[in-house]
């Protein structure tokens, strides 16, 4: 009897001992495992070594934004730009899709020369095509999204809103050689037409429209882009790398130009001790795009490796503003476009006066990009309107010169173009003015009564009384349009919309910094429990061991093949 039991005790102890070890060996295996997952999902730019050439990230909040949980998530920017690298490494997993928008719905387009074609179904490019490895629009879709990742290993562009949700729309084929500069054209088959791209924009819901580029005349653009204005869109675009002054005597707005129509964000570059290029009345905001990271041609694989290779031009500065507008309004998404604009001009560096001051001198138009001001200020307490719109239409009546750009023109013919008188820095130059820049007007005065009746609610004590806001009113109204015109494409609300369905193969997703954080978080919690797992269950076997008095004697049993 004594040795049944005996026998029994043995081979459940050897049992036991057993699958403690089999365990331990498992606990290491998967401690391995989720180490090396956590590893691989680390986002790259926080393994990034940023350097002098990133103070647009390093100086200016970005980076205390991104540890405060705010990197753009949920944001959807437009980049109207040449075509991109869609693997360029620093864009190529991130949310960035490329959308070839065509006029009449055409499917393709080619250059005047007929050697270069975009196709609707994958209007990209991918790296060496044609020797180009960096184009304009993807080192401006960088500077808004990218992730530090660089071709072979070397360091890449880093973007300021991490996880914003980037469209591009490319509005012309990249041009070989320096960047930026005159890119050819969709001239062959349907075109890109620069209106029915910006309606496009508007209706997949983008919230910020990027336009680095300068566009000297397009007259035609007047309706598109106060139907922008209408849905509450923010319009970003670069003034020009001239060097010497130039543009008007005050801010205006220039409604044949794209890159200075009244209501968008005109910035020109600074570097990093505040110093711009020019003069200039047109420019409404300075911000960072001076002595930063940037390539120099199409060929280039590597960064800038001195001062001299650095970037130096506004269309980086439209870039990084359009990625901090993205940081704000992840921040604050239920303020408006307006909303958020009045705050970058109420909130700009050294402004103290709580109220916008637009600098007399015309270097920095109502001043520096403050980002932290504007994360630490709920831009919903100010009107919902356009204050860059406000100040064109304002000032263009205080000048005998300018008075009338925006008032009712019904006796012209359609697009029928007219001048200001000389208004500009040198004494030599007009403003050209378009019969349709009186739908400028019509929209300020519809913001400013539009607000009103947001104001008598609140007096009245109303509830949502945002609904009769310029925004709110503007974005039903054009979905109404849209839908009663092409039944589809409604105009989606302001960071509620839903990506259009059409989009090319280039298309990529990413999971955000803060979400990994939080994934990081919850895989370091994991490996604790792990370990504390296994820890219990060695404690458990050398505690068995201590109190089983024949285990030595079973496994020399076992060992020698003795029995009882």
């Amino acid at each position: 009897m004594f040795g049944v039991v005996d026998c029994f005790g043995k081979d459940l102890v050897m049992g036991l001992s057993r699958v403690v070890a089999r365990l331990r060996v498992v606990c290491l295996a998967v401690v391995a495992a989720v180490l090396a997952v956590s590893l691989a999902v680390v986002p790259s730019v926080w393994a990034v070594e940023l350097d002098d050439g990133d103070w647009y990230v390093t100086k200016t909040g970005v980076q205390d934004a991104w540890g405060q949980g705010v990197t753009g998530n949920g944001v959807k920017v437009a980049v109207l730009d040449s075509q991109i690298v869609s693997d360029y490494p620093a864009i190529a997993g991130k949310h960035v899709e490329s959308k070839l928008v065509l006029k009449d719905g055409g499917s393709s387009c080619m250059d005047k020369d007929r050697t270069l074609r975009m196709d609707v179904s994958n209007p990209d490019l991918r790296a060496g095509d044609r020797g180009l490895y960096m184009t304009h629009g993807t080192e401006m879709t960088a500077y808004i999204v990218g992730d530090g990742s660089g071709y072979d290993g070397s360091r890449g562009l880093v973007g300021v809103a991490q996880d914003a949700r980037v469209t591009h729309f490319p509005m012309s084929f990249s041009n070989d050689g320096m960047l930026g500069g005159m890119a050819p054209l969709c001239e062959v088959g349907d075109d890109v037409d620069f209106s029915t791209v910006l309606r496009r924009v508007v209706a997949d819901g983008n919230r910020i429209v990027n336009m680095s580029f300068e566009s000297k005349y397009r007259p035609q653009t007047v309706e598109a882009f106060v139907e922008a204005l209408r849905a509450g869109v923010v319009i970003v675009s670069s003034t020009g790398n001239d060097e010497e002054d130039s543009g008007p005597r005050d801010y205006v707005g220039e409604p044949t130009k794209t890159n200075r129509f009244p209501g968008a964000l005109a910035v020109n570059a600074m570097d990093a001790s505040g110093g711009t290029n020019r003069r200039d009345g047109g420019v409404t905001l300075l911000a960072p795009g001076g002595g930063i990271n940037g390539y120099g041609t199409t060929a280039d694989r590597e960064l800038g490796k001195d001062a001299d290779g650095r970037a130096n031009s506004s269309s980086a500065a439209s870039a990084i503003t359009s990625g901090m507008l993205a940081l704000v309004m992840s921040k604050w998404p239920d303020a408006t476009g307006n909303q958020v604009l009045q705050s970058v001009v109420h909130h700009t560096q050294g402004n103290t006066s709580g109220e916008p001051v637009f600098d007399k001198e015309l270097r920095s138009g109502f001043g520096v990009i403050d980002l932290p001001k504007l994360l630490a200020v709920d831009p919903s307490q100010y009107p919902d309107i356009n204050p860059l719109l406000e100040a064109a239409v304002v000032n263009s009546e205080k000048y005998e010169e300018t008075k009338g750009m925006y008032t009712d023109r019904s006796g012209w013919g359609d697009h029928q173009i007219a001048n200001t008188q000389v208004f500009d820095l040198d004494g030599s130059s007009h403003i050209d003015v378009q019969r349709e820049a009186s739908l400028v007007g019509e929209e300020y005065e519809r913001q400013k009564d539009a607000w009103a009746r947001v104001e008598r609610c609140r007096a009245d004590g109303g509830a949502d009384c945002m609904q009769y806001s310029a925004t709110r009113t503007g974005q039903t109204s054009l979905s109404s349009l849209a839908g009663s015109e092409s039944g589809s494409g409604a105009v989606g609300s302001e960071g509620n919309a839903q990506a259009s369905s059409a989009s090319s193969s280039s298309s990529s997703s990413s999971t955000g910094v803060w979400l990994w954080l939080a994934v990081g978080a919850g895989v370091a919690a994991v490996v604790a429990l792990i370990v504390v797992a296994c820890l219990l269950s060695r404690r458990n076997r050398n505690e068995y061991e201590a109190h089983s008095p024949i285990n030595d004697n079973i496994e020399n049993q076992r060992r020698f093949g003795s029995s009882n």
